[in-house]
């Protein structure tokens, strides 16, 4: 994030420029939280870009469009392309392989300025530090910089050659005007999709462009030889300049202590710290260095600032590399931080001295075409010898990162073959294995494909059949209501239909519901938001206040009782204790309120028992929600294995094909105790006690003797800590299915109420259909052992009621996409 000189410079500027990068660096490390470094850091840009890209405009000795163009791209490129080669081959070598085709892409979008795009795009929030965070998550502000200095620079150039009487102050003019548009676009958008603002170049421009327009105050530029304007802001005296400058640098420092960045950028809050920003500015106005002037003039804070650009490239790819190898936590273990931060600071500096100066351009060239002018390219011979070590690292970085398509090529062509095998439901039995007892076919390769998130999603995503957490208006058609096809899954003619209410929980069977809804003639018509049960008093999964979901909660309550579905409604009917997932599970009591309240008004309510939700066991630290996705990847790749056991497996790309021994090794590594989040009972049976409910639960698909794990039936069944992969969770259709409509089980006191299909397949004469209680299964286990079926209702180990092995393929396998495509947003929702 460099400006554009000027011919003053500016000590204190230069040294605030390292004080905000220095923030940023101290926040990440220690705090985990968004600093206002980079705020201030565009502001200071702008401060210098758009004075001299004006005067370049008016002035016919000026520097052409493609002279500018390149002299930012000199100055910004060459660093950031050996940043990214350097990262991504550590990357490469030390992260965990489930990480390398994002981590490939990533770099990929680093080198073409369009992070900021890739994250918003995908739903990535910005996340503080841990292993599973981008090491390129920071580029997103060099990439909406450039994108504005790009922008901004051809509207310059339109602009002058429309009108050769240029002035500044028509600039000054346009200036402001646009940055009172962006500043009002970020207001906006902060109060409807703050993922989306906090990357959205348009809504950061304002920032650079209110510095743009303090830079035209303090340090008007001459045009056409001409002696430079006055300043217009009046010199101040020494007390004004001393209040001014320890004021504006404390609004700065405290900025992240006193509010959430990620959630507050770059909207109304931002203007605190680039208030701040500007008051120290105006303290080094004139006269001599005093109060923080002073300090800001020191050597260090010189030094700061000469490597803050560096140093801001370096420190985030080495704090996620390291934490994501050693484990360790810099916020935990101070000394593992400070490390982070000498080591970052060492490269910067050798990166300053060995790549930046060299490269850079030295004295003000001629106007002219530059790329095809002899002379300019005589000049970058005749200085090849002083540059010629920055362009061989530069090179080699170039390759490393020309082959992240490559790695990204093949990591996809084995992805879709891993679908292709996954959909052989023979093969990839899934969570019969458990409530069946079906045969999983040993040395199968692990699927689906798990180094991506999005694949795995349910199809609501991509659809775009659900809200994020800051809306609260309901999704009824896809493409978030932009198109007219509606949402809904199943049997999209058919005139039954039930609505699937609620949060991620309830979203991720929709896979399952898809295919029970094609068999049984049924439209399941999702209205889903993230981590918001209906009617669910709870906060966002950090903590924070949730006031969204209560008013979204209302208007889906209205809507289905305006608009009653003809089957009911499906929703998960019971939670985790705490917002965090630590159990034991509960039904709350909202959640009865609601339903009680369906009900009354004459809807059915099919309500799913919650599976587990994993907590990191105690032994291994914090009991903090626990990815058995990563998991599953480092001991896949080795990264675990190699570090405490000395073994190392190979990877997918090498056809892996574990044997049961290795299955069970990472199960036992990758799991959870189902007592830990689950309750021996189904607290469900008695809590809506009288209520018009159907009962399901499918813990006998996911749990077994008393174990939680990743891997079952030969498919990695969780794409986090808790939400089942989309192709797991499709192998519930037939349980659903039975337990919704051929042995419905209702709760105490209302066994009555359970509902059936009209043309349920399970005869009403009594006849027990294959697969269910008391009916013999080939090679099932005794009744009340693991796996057994479904006991009577309410009693311990009530579960999975499945059709039998010999059942398998009547209905067609649920077939997984032959090419997964992306799904946003990606993530952790509750």
């Amino acid at each position: 994030m460099a400006s554009t000189g000027g011919k003053r410079f500016r000590n204190d500027i230069e040294g605030l420029r390292g004080f905000a990068i220095a923030l940023v660096v101290i926040f990440h490390v220690f705090v985990g939280k968004v600093s206002s470094g980079v705020d201030v850091f565009l502001l200071l840009g702008g401060v210098f870009f758009f004075g001299s890209q004006l005067a370049n405009a008016r002035n016919p000795k000026g520097l052409t469009f493609v002279q500018s163009l390149v002299r930012i791209i000199r100055r910004l490129f060459p660093l950031l392309a050996v940043v990214v080669g350097a990262t991504l081959a550590a990357g490469l070598l030390l992260m965990p392989r489930i990480q390398h085709l994002q981590l490939s892409k990533d770099a990929v979008g680093a080198l073409a300025y369009i992070t900021n795009w890739q994250l918003a795009f995908s739903g990535r929030d910005y996340n503080t530090a841990s292993s599973t965070v981008s090491p390129f998550q920071h580029l997103w502000s060099m990439s909406a910089q450039l994108q504005i200095y790009v922008s901004s620079l051809i509207a310059v150039t339109l602009i002058a050659l429309i009108f050769r009487r240029f002035s500044r102050k028509a600039l000054a003019v346009i200036l402001t005007a646009v940055t009172v548009l962006s500043f009002a676009f970020a207001t906006y958008q902060h109060g409807q999709d703050q993922a989306v603002n906090y990357y959205h170049s348009f809504s950061r421009f304002w920032e650079i462009g209110l510095g743009g327009l303090l830079g035209m105050l303090i340090m008007p530029r001459s045009d056409h030889g001409e002696k430079p304007p006055a300043p217009i802001v009046p010199p101040l005296n020494t007390w004004v300049r001393q209040i001014f400058g320890w004021l504006g640098l404390i609004m700065i420092a405290s900025t992240g202590l006193i509010m959430d960045g990620a959630q507050t950028f770059p909207g109304p809050g931002t203007l605190f710290p680039l208030v701040g920003a500007v008051l120290v500015i105006l303290a080094g106005q004139n006269g001599k260095p005093v109060g923080v002037t002073r300090i800001l003039e020191s050597r260090f804070m010189q030094f700061l600032g000469r490597i803050s650009y560096a140093l801001y490239l370096w420190h985030w790819p080495l704090l996620i590399i390291l934490v994501s190898y050693t484990g360790y936590d810099a916020q935990a273990q101070p000394l593992f931080g400070v490390a982070i931060i000498a080591a970052s600071v060492v490269m910067a500096w050798l990166s300053n001295r060995f790549i930046e100066r060299p490269l850079r351009q030295t004295g003000r060239p001629r106007r002219a075409h530059v790329l095809w002018t002899p002379s300019y390219w005589w000049e970058s011979i005749r200085v090849w010898p002083k540059t010629a070590y920055a362009m061989v690292i530069i090179l080699i970085a170039g390759g490393v990162v020309a082959a992240a398509p490559v790695v990204a090529k093949n990591q996809v062509e084995e992805g879709e073959e891993l679908w292709r095998l996954a959909s052989n439901v023979e093969n990839y039995p899934g969570p019969l294995a458990f409530s069946n007892d079906a045969f999983v076919p040993p040395r199968q390769p692990l699927a689906p494909p798990f180094e991506e998130m999005g694949p795995l999603l349910p199809p609501t995503q991509p659809d775009g059949c659900q809200i994020g957490f800051e809306e609260d208006h309901l999704i009824l058609k896809r493409n978030f209501n932009r198109s007219e096809e509606e949402c809904a899954y199943g049997d999209l003619n058919s005139e039954r239909t039930v609505y699937v209410i609620g949060g991620s929980h309830s979203e991720h069977f929709i896979p399952a519901l898809d295919e029970v809804g094609r068999r049984q003639g049924v439209k399941f018509m999702p209205i889903l938001k993230m981590g918001c049960p209906v009617n669910a008093n709870i906060t966002k999964w950090d903590g924070s206040d949730f006031p969204s979901c209560r008013s979204w909660s209302k208007k889906v309550v209205d809507h289905i009782l305006a608009h009653p579905p003809t089957e009911g409604v499906w929703m998960t009917g019971t939670r985790p204790s705490d917002i965090a997932g630590n159990g034991p599970e509960q039904v709350p009591p909202e959640y009865v309120d609601l339903v009680k309240l369906f009900t009354e008004n004459g809807i059915h309510s099919y309500l799913m028992r919650d599976n587990a939700w994993h907590i990191q066991p105690p032994e291994m630290g914090d009991p903090v929600p626990f990815n058995l996705r990563e998991c599953v990847g480092e001991m896949v790749d080795g990264t675990r294995t190699a570090t405490e056991r000395g073994r190392n497996f190979p990877g997918v790309r090498d056809r892996w094909r574990p044997t049961p021994e290795e299955i069970e090794e990472i199960n036992a590594e990758c799991g959870t105790p189902q007592d830990a989040s689950l309750l021996p009972e189904d607290p469900q049976f008695k809590a809506y006690a009288g209520l018009d409910v159907t009962l399901l639960d499918v813990t006998d698909g996911f749990c077994k003797d008393g174990w939680c794990p990743a891997i079952i039936g030969n498919l990695v069944a969780y794409r986090d800590q808790h939400h089942f992969t989309n192709i797991f969770a499709s192998r519930f259709a037939d349980a659903i299915e039975y337990q919704m409509y051929k042995k419905p089980r209702g709760a105490e006191g209302s066994e009555d109420k359970a509902r059936k299909a009209p043309d349920a397949r399970a005869e009403e004469s009594g006849e027990v259909a294959p697969g269910a209680p008391g009916a013999e299964q080939p090679g099932a286990p005794d009744a009340g052992q693991p796996g057994a079926g479904q006991p009577d209702a309410g009693q311990p180990g009530a579960g999975l009621d499945a059709p039998s092995p010999d059942e398998i393929g009547q209905h067609p396998p649920v077939q997984a996409p032959a090419v997964p495509q992306p799904a946003a947003p990606a993530g952790d929702f509750y």
